[in-house]
């Protein structure tokens, strides 16, 4: 019986290191993106202010003001605003 169960404990928390890894690789990466255009105080606001838009529903917004505050591309903003 502790055969079994012990792999299977070991394989959970390998997968739950390995899941938290990829995630906060993705958050490194998307603040990297941010990085490219300001600097990291103003990027973490930018950012917050992205989701404050995305959570009432004002997406077009969330894109306009990553276009005016960070001057992001057109065609880079709104791919960047939905993987936030």
């Amino acid at each position: 019986m502790l055969d079994t169960i012990l792999p299977a404990v070991f394989i959970g928390l390998f997968v739950c290191f390995l899941l938290f890894f990829v995630a906060t690789l993705i958050k490194t990466l998307r603040q990297r993106r941010v990085l490219k255009y300001t600097a990291p105080m103003r990027a973490m606001d930018i950012i917050g202010r992205v989701r404050q838009f995305k959570v009432r529903g004002q997406d077009e917004e969330a894109v306009l003001l990553v276009q005016s505050e960070l001057a992001m591309p057109a065609d880079e903003a709104p791919p960047w605003v939905k993987s936030i």
